[in-house]
């Protein structure tokens, strides 16, 4: 029973998951609707401003939260996580203005006082984050699904009722900001009731936890983590330079469709494997062949998924978006190969940290950006259209995924050869 755990733990958090994306599924094709492609594009640019902070605004200290072994360290480290996820947001809301007020034409200030709304995604969306990881610590799969399709019936309403009353933006964005609220309660319940009967997390303990016990997340992971994320966002941005919003939202309706598997299946097995392998390290057990069977199940629903969306992509496109947004099926195409590593490559982001290897992870996703400024330079100094510019982004990002799965088989290998050795 307890070798079939990953299965179950990713089960449970597949349901959840499934449901919670079939709402924004069924919420897009409307978005699509009310929303002209320029709009869209814009809440896009936003929400990739925020998402380049949001996975390390816990300074990826919150990782700890799962693999630390002491239940009572552990809640220490979420108070820590707490304090940090604030002065992050203020720090990056002070960047903002800063680059706002006093310098003209630059990232933050390309569609004016909206940029302000940014902030206020990190900060929530961190909190989301982090009680993500608390609870995957006591494998609340189910509470953990359970939010996640309260979180996404809130903002589709939120998101729905703007496009119907004919708002803008703003009104886009504070759908992301607020639905991560929902739900917190229930996330908070276990940590609230533990921390009354312990005492408060004092500076010496916080400075022990971000400074000794996560030296190596912020020194390694940190700025992987915000690498890979500002990599990400940096096709966002170069959209919007070399080409427009209009063109942006037409792109960011065909990830969209190329993010559904992603969604459904890596977010989920990530965080299972990251427990499991935790776990079996814990105890002395070997984990490759656990890794492998996952990796090669991954592997063929990938190439199966993502094969098929190549072919169909322009008409689905049509279908679910509407009239005119064909564009982003050839914009799908562009990408597939890449998404495809992606998924696999993604759902074992977490072993890394397991095995203290956060310099590999640092240095692949340096690779990425440079990757990304390649695809930018290349497409500016030549004049390329959008199309050329996404397959520059394809064939980039798919090598140093690939790199990065073939990392995780020679770690985890190491890893068991270390332990045979010390059994025998």
């Amino acid at each position: 029973m307890k070798n079939n755990s990953i299965w179950i733990g990713i089960m449970h958090m597949g349901l959840g998951t499934v449901l919670a994306q079939m709402i924004n599924i069924i919420a897009q094709p409307i978005l699509t609707r009310v929303f002209p492609a320029e709009t869209l594009g814009i809440y896009t640019y936003l929400i990739s401003l925020a998402t380049m902070i949001i996975p390390v605004a816990s300074l990826k200290l919150d990782m700890l939260i799962v693999s630390e072994s002491d239940d009572e360290e552990a809640q220490y480290i979420t108070d820590a996580c707490i304090v940090v996820n604030i002065l992050v947001s203020i720090l990056y809301a002070i960047v903002i203005l800063i680059g706002y007020k006093f310098s003209k034409n630059n990232i933050f200030n390309k569609y004016g006082e909206i940029i302000y709304i940014v902030p206020v995604l990190v900060f929530t969306n961190g909190l989301r984050f982090l009680f993500i990881s608390y609870l995957n610590r006591y494998k609340q799969y189910k509470t953990i699904s359970i939010i996640a399709i309260i979180r996404e019936a809130i903002r589709a309403v939120i998101q729905l009722g703007a496009g119907f009353l004919s708002m803008g933006t703003l009104a886009l964005s504070m759908g992301y900001a607020v639905s991560p609220l929902f739900g917190l309660n229930i996330q908070m319940k276990d940590y609230l009731k533990k921390k009354k009967d312990r005492p408060r997390l004092n500076t010496e303990k916080f400075k022990d936890i971000v400074f000794d016990k996560g030296r190596r997340q912020i020194l390694f992971l940190l700025p992987a983590q915000f690498i890979n994320s500002f990599s990400s966002s940096l096709v966002t941005i170069s959209i919007t330079a070399l080409f427009s919003a209009s063109i942006l939202g037409y792109y960011s309706a065909g990830v969209r469709l190329l993010e559904i598997p992603i969604i459904f299946i890596t977010a989920n097995v990530s965080k299972v494997c990251y427990q499991r392998v935790s776990e079996c390290v814990s105890e002395q057990k070997k984990v490759l062949n656990t890794v492998l069977s996952v990796m090669t199940v991954l592997s063929v629903v990938s190439v199966a998924g993502f094969g098929l969306l190549y072919f169909i992509a322009p008409k689905l496109s049509e279908i679910v978006f509407g009239n005119g947004y064909g564009i982003a099926g050839e914009y799908i195409r562009c990408l597939c190969v890449m998404y495809a590593v992606r998924l696999v490559a993604t759902s074992f982001s977490g072993l890394y940290t397991v095995f203290r290897k956060q310099n590999f992870e640092l240095i692949l996703n340096i690779l990425l950006i440079v990757s990304a400024g390649l695809s930018y330079a290349i497409c500016k100094t030549l004049e390329c259209d959008v199309i050329i510019y996404l397959k520059c982004m394809n064939i980039g990002y798919s090598m140093v995924y690939l790199l990065m799965l073939i990392g995780y088989i020679v770690v985890c290998g190491r890893y068991d050869r270390k332990i045979r050795s010390v059994n025998k």
